[in-house]
């Protein structure tokens, strides 16, 4: 079977940013339009935010949690959330900023003909080639992690010669300058989010004087090196002439120095530092570099290969390509782009050191993006870490949890002050100076302090995948044991004696009662889920090291008390804690089924009854959804087995979306660069594709590997190498005729059983 499935091409340039090739180094992020006369790159840089470290506890916050958790416990739902949302709310998120554009404007006339712009995933290089006058011209750009550099290269064929003036922009607050070497960009964040003062009359207000209220700074520079011809740098423009080629370096740098030191008065040193690392890179030579960054990115990329064959569509337009899937062409190697981009992406966008994921990856062309482009921890931000793991990329799960560490740390205050309890909590949104206090606007987001809950079961299942008993030891089990203490703590009874965390809410989501719609109920079933396996990991970790036996019975003791699943009159997990009318019966979330997927509380071959009502749910909810909705429902269906119905959710995440789409909160899909379509661009969805491809060939559990489990019966013939399974074991599979032909683990795999189709094959 041969196939080409690494490699995004068109037929024009971008006009657009969800048409343009995004590359990353972790931290540092561009997207190449690739326009022959007016090039234009978007930049970014993953500590340029809006805000300062800052107190965001609501004093007197725990009185209104009181009052409501009566007010709910009596019934009055709908008054309990209005002093949820008067009395416990706190402020917006910070906003991640984009750097601004750089800007190319080539000199010559003539129309570009032949024209073809690619990104390679083996390698992480855009490539642009085009004819103009009989002179093809030749790009290539790409984002060194060991050099902190954007590099862009342009060359010509013989005859052709390179000329351009190159300048740069800024959406906020900043001055550019020049010296004999450098274009410099200088700017200031504004100090506060815009969307906590959208009355103010002066915006200018967001960028005081005095240096304790002043936003992080950043320097952007640029340098050029070039064969033949001139440049000169006057007027705040880089000038090149008659270049046989020329390399353009960008880096940037900012006064970010953590989320609890201001950064103005404990900053670090930016502006020399930018400088520094210009240099750094100008004194090796393009191949030199270029080869450096190919060595570096293959070590992640190439760990992982999926081989589905070909329909022969790969030398048609990747944006075409998704048109034609959608009329009902057949192009299986669709499947494999889209899964190699997702990996592709979390190589891009997270990388030791820098800031996680957000929810535009490090991707973003807005003062003011959709959600603030932050960490929204209700899904999306876990979401974008799902592949890590199978995909055997456990370091690129770091920077994540890196911010989890913070958030202990910074929850502690806001569990005390807003809930009168020890440990730590963090709410729906968290931004890069850790925010963990509840935002403002409708309970049915900002009530809901079950973040820490969740994240910690990435830090267990990055235990469980390495089998780094030292991490777990040193740096999970005592993040774990602090959020489930918080969780001990709030737990009440309810009318039957179970244990509930009351009230709740159920992420985004509404009900109906007789005196209108309510996100707010006694409790959840996501939030017992969550708590159920936050306990049970706990436990399971301590037990590993030999620790906490008190803490675990009491644990034990709870565990046993925890209100447990329900199930309506048709037969459905239920989401709420008793039976409630939808409001949107199609809803994008599916919270109450986190217990299936990702938590695995719930599985078909341990708990087929719960398993089947998770079924039932998701046939209520229906196919359609946001991007990343679509995307958490790949890996639903994959969970219940069921491998036909989870491709049919991957093939309307293929649906093409138009580059321009404004904001849809019904059906989403994707963007002709790739980009997932909430709309608008989500990088969540990308990442759920890529592992919902990963939980249809591959799942392992309680010292299970389950092979094959969700193969679709249209995927015939096909190899996977490289998958990670639980226990540190690489799994390589192979199949024909849609059954398993071979398979072989790599790593110590004893007392793991190996399961087929319902049989253990070791």
């Amino acid at each position: 079977m041969n196939n080409d499935s690494h490699i995004l091409m068109y037929d024009k340039p971008a006009r657009h940013f969800c048409e343009s090739i995004a590359l990353g180094n972790g931290n540092l992020g561009a997207c190449v339009f690739g326009q022959p006369k007016r090039e234009k790159v978007c930049l970014n840089q993953d500590t340029i935010w809006s805000g300062y470290p800052r107190d965001t506890v609501r004093i007197g916050a725990y009185d209104g949690f009181l009052k409501a958790r009566e007010l709910t416990m009596s019934g009055r739902y709908v008054d309990a959330e209005k002093v949820i949302e008067s009395e416990c709310s706190s402020v917006w998120s910070q906003e991640y900023i984009p750097f601004g554009n750089m800007l190319f404007e080539f000199q010559g006339t003539g129309k570009s003909e032949e024209y073809n712009r690619t990104l390679d995933l083996r390698n992480a290089i855009c490539s642009i080639k085009y004819t103009q006058n009989n002179v093809t011209y030749f790009r290539e750009a790409f984002a060194s992690f060991l050099k902190n550099v954007f590099v862009y290269n342009f060359s010509a064929s013989e005859k052709g010669k390179i000329s351009f003036n190159l300048k740069l922009s800024c959406p906020i607050k900043h001055t550019i300058n020049n010296t004999d070497k450098y274009l410099i960009l200088d700017a200031v964040c504004p100090s506060d989010s815009l969307r906590n003062h959208k009355d103010f009359p002066n915006r200018g207000e967001l960028y005081p004087k005095e240096p304790e209220k002043m936003g992080i700074g950043f320097r952007g520079a640029v340098t050029v090196k070039l064969k033949g011809g001139n440049v000169r740098y006057v007027n705040r423009v880089i000038e090149v002439s008659g270049a046989d080629s020329a390399t353009v370096y960008f880096a940037t740098k900012t006064s970010f120095n953590g989320h609890d030191k201001h950064p103005v008065l404990l900053g670090k040193e930016y502006k020399n530092a930018c400088l520094e690392v210009l240099e750094n890179a100008v004194s090796m030579s393009y191949n030199s570099i270029k080869l450096e960054h190919i060595k570096d990115y293959k070590k992640y990329y190439d760990r992982v290969s999926l081989n589905l064959g070909t329909d022969n569509k790969e030398n048609i337009p990747t944006d075409k390509r998704l048109k034609q899937h959608q009329k009902g062409k057949d192009d299986i190697g669709l499947y494999q782009l889209m899964f190699n981009f997702g990996r592709y992406l979390l190589i891009a966008s997270s990388r030791e050191g820098s800031q996680p994921a957000n929810l535009q990856g490090i991707w973003n062309k807005e003062p003011h993006p959709p959600w603030h482009s932050n960490y929204t921890v209700n899904i999306n931000t876990e979401m974008n870490y799902w592949p890590a793991l199978p995909c055997n990329l456990p370091e690129l799960a770091l920077p994540l949890l890196d911010m989890i560490k913070d958030i202990s740390v910074a929850g502690e205050r806001t569990a005390k002050i807003h809930y009168n309890a020890n440990g730590f909590c963090a709410h729906h949104n968290i931004d890069l100076w850790r925010l963990t206090t509840p935002v403002s606007g409708s309970a049915s987001w900002l009530f809901w302090p079950l973040s820490g809950g969740w994240l910690c079961d990435h830090i267990y299942e990055q235990y469980l995948y390495t089998a780094d008993k030292e991490f777990l030891k040193d740096f999970g089990y005592p993040i774990m044991k602090k959020a489930a203490v918080f969780f001990l703590d709030v737990l009440i009874e309810d009318k039957d004696g179970y244990l509930i965390f009351a009230p709740s809410t159920s992420p985004e989501n509404l009900y109906k009662t007789s005196l209108g719609t309510t996100a707010v109920s006694e409790t959840t079933t996501m939030t017992m889920s969550i708590i159920k396996r936050l306990f049970k990991n706990c436990i399971s970790a301590a037990k590993e090291l030999e620790i906490d036996e008190d803490f675990c019975e009491i644990l034990s003791k709870t565990l046993g008390r925890l209100l447990p699943f329900k199930k309506g009159r048709r037969g459905e997990l239920l989401e709420w804690y008793k039976e409630q009318e939808e409001h949107e019966p199609h809803h994008r979330h599916k919270s109450h089924l986190y217990a299936l997927h990702p938590a695995a509380l719930i599985t078909k071959e341990d708990d087929p009854e719960l398993a089947a009502a998770c079924k039932h749910t998701l046939e209520l909810r229906g196919d359609n959804g946001t991007g990343w909705s679509l995307g958490w429902k790949i890996n639903l269906w994959a969970r219940l087995f069921d491998g036909d119905h989870a491709l049919k959710l991957a093939k309307i995440q293929l649906n093409p979306v138009s580059a321009n789409t404004a904001m849809c909160m019904g059906g989403g899909g994707t963007y002709p660069n790739l980009f997932d379509a909430h709309p608008p661009f989500q990088i969540d969805g990308n990442f759920g594709f890529t592992s919902g491809i990963c939980e249809m060939l591959l799942q392992s559990r309680n010292n299970k590997i389950f092979l094959l489990p969700a193969l679709p019966s249209s995927w015939k013939n096909g190899e996977v190498k490289g998958l990670l399974a639980k226990g540190n074991i690489k799994v390589d599979i192979k199949w024909l005729d849609g059954k398993l032909k071979s398979y072989k683990l790599h790593g110590q795999a004893n007392g793991v059983a190996v399961i087929y189709n319902g049989e253990v094959l070791n």
